[in-house]
């Protein structure tokens, strides 16, 4: 054993295991909470903190939860001696194997290397399952699923009752009995209707006697005109008590086949129960899972124990680097023992697969013993102690103590004269020293101080009490010893001042220095770290709000970069819509071809930048310049509109585009070249350049296809394509045209469509056929 049970008493071990075992849901998973203690493998302890670990992570991200279950061993060894279940029994089974199967699916999800090995054994047993639930309900009554005979049965049981009690009914409201019966009402007796008639009239009523009342005033006859209707009934129950036996029987009967099946599925549930009230423990500790070492070594950081219920002061224990030993020391009541209990409790419960209350950085290393000597005034559980049995105690911790040793001892040397026992304790510690072992004592005695003080592998602490008032404040200082304060605590408390004074008149000359000079150190030890855990929490809150105002200005930039797309699309919109607005006017007016002037687009490029401007959008540059001449059929970027365009001719200092059917002028430097065609080199176009223009034209139409693919576009980019794709169709004469938008939202389908509708070269527009694509196409027939 890692820890004898005097040392799992002494750490209160079973009050921590207690809040497993109430977390967990499976009669099999208690009985393994209520059996847990710390391993020995530490191997094995690896496995159990990795699993625990990971099944904490599938409580958090898939809500993973046990369902209750029964214990299946005594049952399922039944069913294979044949025995015939109870309905009770056969049902909770069935939750069993009903919980088991959840379990697993839930695991298999998020299934890990470590979490495999607990389902590997798991059998599915849906067809068993499934008949035990169907036929039982759990109140444990056979449903008349159970079986079609069942069934029928029941449904004739049904009807056979309703005649009976017809058939009763109709003599209890008959007169001619009026005066035998003595209330008008059908009751039973042995499972049959009956009529309750007066003992003076039983001669007179003619039919069956099942039973008197109490007074013996009152017969309850079956009427014989109901008797054969109440022999059916009979008859009738009599078969669905065979049927429901038969229907038990068939059911353990499978269950005694699949009994090995059965109990490998409720292991693995009781052992993922047992998992998942480690981490729902865990959780509510708010624990973590320490860093495990092979070294023997313990450094918690920032623990806090799990036991007790007020606000917690976290404390940081060395037991490594240069601390194989650590002493504890200070007055009463400041938390010495608890420090010392924590340290051991740790261990234990990481050793047992629990996670700890502590920061990250926490190391629990690999031990072989750990063993525990508290006095009866601090022991939880209440056990006496004298000085001798705290020697035997030590005699058993130095034979076993080694270099995987950890030793835990409250008031190490105390119940005898002073002198000797602090004697006595550094003797031991010297030894525990030599052996390589590793432990935490507290202490009263000034030599075990100095002895600290002065000893390499040895470390002094001290539990800290407020300097004014001289009320603990639970924290522990390293590196410092820790006072007595018997003198300000018996003030404190009341007692007499002269008493004190004249105690204090009694030591010694040499001890009042010391514990003068221990007084100042004490002081000036609690301020520096006072200090400290002031800088450090005004570090952390810095951090903290560092963080926030990472993520508020992260939150910021994408809430600044939607908008911007947002309001990229709406401006795109509007100038679209604007310029429908011009191209249905010119029409309007019997105009070939809508026509702006050059000012109006300089007009209208320059309030599309003054609005991107306003709204903080920043025109992306592409690769593309406008340097050169641009030749007809130069397909170039407008920055100022951010649409593609088609050059018509190059004035030099201006280009005339074509944006789909509306042309413009625009200023040279707010072109960019997107892809490269014919290149002219004058103002002027000549004839050969004029030739080219329509060779291009040529080759366009000769490229145009019947099929365009705009599927993963937003509207905004598959419109200018969709534009092109339609004046190449109609330089080549191609009609109908098929749009593939796909379905998805439809927004792109619809926004499409109503663009078609409202080009001036398309006649119809329409989604298309089941063979042609559905919804997800849209058929385009041209003018």
């Amino acid at each position: 054993m890692l820890a004898d049970e005097r040392t799992l008493d002494a750490l209160d071990f079973a009050s921590v295991r207690a809040r497993v075992v109430t977390a967990t849901r499976t009669h099999r998973g208690r009985a393994r909470a209520e059996e847990l203690t710390p391993s020995t493998d530490f191997s094995l302890v690896r496995l159990e903190q990795a699993r625990t670990e990971a099944i904490r992570a599938c409580v958090v991200a898939h809500d993973l939860h046990v369902l209750p279950a029964i214990e299946t061993t005594e049952i399922t060894r039944g069913a294979v001696l044949g025995r015939t279940l109870a309905p009770s029994e056969l049902r909770g089974v069935g939750d069993a194997l009903a919980a088991a199967a959840a379990a697993f699916n839930a695991l298999r999800e998020a299934m890990t290397e470590v979490l495999a090995p607990l389902v590997a054994g798991y059998t599915p047993l849906r067809d068993l399952q499934r008949s035990l639930i169907d036929a039982i309900d759990e109140r444990g009554t056979v449903l008349d699923r159970a079986s079609p005979a069942l069934a029928r049965i029941r449904k004739s049981m049904q009807q056979a009752q309703s005649d009976a009690r017809d058939r009763v009914a109709a003599i209890v409201r008959g007169e001619r009995y009026a005066k035998a019966i003595q209330d008008a009402v059908v009751t039973i007796r042995e499972g049959r209707f009956v009529v309750p008639v007066k003992a003076e009239f039983s001669g007179e009523f003619p039919g069956i006697v099942h039973d008197t009342s109490s007074s013996g005033q009152t017969l309850f006859i079956e009427p014989l005109a109901a008797l054969e209707a109440n022999n059916r009934l009979r008859t009738l129950r009599l078969e669905e008590e065979r049927e429901v036996q038969r229907v038990l029987e068939t059911l353990s009967r499978g269950i005694g086949a699949h009994a090995d099946a059965v109990e490998r599925n409720v292991e693995m549930l009781a052992a993922i129960d047992l998992l998942v009230a480690k981490a729902n423990v865990a959780r509510a500790m708010d624990a973590i899972a320490p860093e495990l070492t092979d070294e023997a070594v313990v450094h918690i950081e920032r623990g806090r124990h799990p036991l007790i219920a007020q606000s917690v002061v976290p404390q940081t224990i060395p037991l490594d680097g240069g601390t194989q030993l650590l002493v504890i020391s200070g007055p009463n009541m400041g938390g010495k023992t608890v420090a010392l209990k924590m340290v051991g409790l740790f261990v234990a419960m990481t050793y047992a697969g629990m996670q700890i209350p502590a920061a990250i950085g926490t190391r629990i290393g690999h031990f072989t013993y750990v063993v525990a000597d508290i006095g009866d005034e601090q022991s939880i559980v209440g056990n006496a102690s004298t000085f001798s049995a705290h020697l035997q105690r030590m005699r058993e911790m130095l034979e076993r103590a080694g270099a995987r040793t950890l030793v835990l001892v409250d008031e190490i040397g105390g119940g005898t004269e002073p002198g000797a026992g602090a004697a006595l304790a550094i003797a031991m510690l010297e030894h525990l020293l030599a052996v390589g072992a590793h432990g935490v004592v507290t202490t009263h005695a000034t030599e075990l101080k100095l002895f600290a003080s002065g000893m390499p592998g040895v470390t002094n602490a001290s539990v800290r009490f407020d300097p004014q008032t001289f009320r603990p404040t639970y924290h522990l200082d390293l590196g410092a010893p820790g006072q007595s304060l018997a003198f300000p605590l018996a003030q404190a408390l009341g007692i007499a001042a002269p008493i004190v004074a004249r105690a204090q008149a009694l030591l010694d000359s040499r001890e009042r220095d010391y514990e003068s000079a221990l007084a100042e150190l004490s002081l000036r030890a609690a301020e520096l770290q006072t200090q400290r855990d002031t800088a450090a929490h005004e570090r952390r809150t810095a951090e903290r709000e560092r963080e926030a105002l990472a993520l508020d200005r992260a939150a910021f930039d994408a809430e600044r970069t939607t908008f911007a797309d947002r309001a990229e699309e709406r401006l795109t919109q509007s100038l679209r819509d604007f310029t429908s607005e011009l191209q249905r006017r010119a029409e309007a007016a019997q105009a070939a071809r809508p026509r702006v002037t050059a000012a109006q687009s300089a007009l209208l490029a320059k309030t599309a930048q003054e609005m991107r401007k306003a709204l903080g959008i920043t025109e992306a540059q592409g690769p593309g310049d406008g340097s050169g001449a641009l030749a007809p059929n130069d397909r170039v970027r407008v920055r100022s509109l951010r649409q593609d365009a088609t050059v018509i001719d190059d004035y030099g200092e201006t280009v005339l585009v074509a944006i789909g059917h509306m042309k413009t002028v625009v200023k040279r430097s707010d072109v960019e070249r997107t892809r490269s065609g014919s290149q002219g080199s004058t103002k002027r176009r000549s004839p050969e350049a004029m030739r080219r223009g329509a060779d291009a034209k040529m080759e366009a139409a000769a490229r145009t296809i019947g099929e365009l693919d705009v599927r993963g576009k937003r509207y905004v980019e598959a419109e200018p394509v969709v534009d092109r794709w339609i004046d190449e169709a109609i330089l080549a004469g191609n009609s109908p045209l098929r749009l593939i938008h796909g379905k998805g939202t439809g927004m792109l389908g619809r926004g499409l469509q109503e663009f078609l509708r409202s080009h001036p070269g398309v006649k119809s527009v329409r989604y298309g056929n089941e063979d042609e694509g559905s919804g997800g196409v849209t058929i385009i027939e041209l003018r």
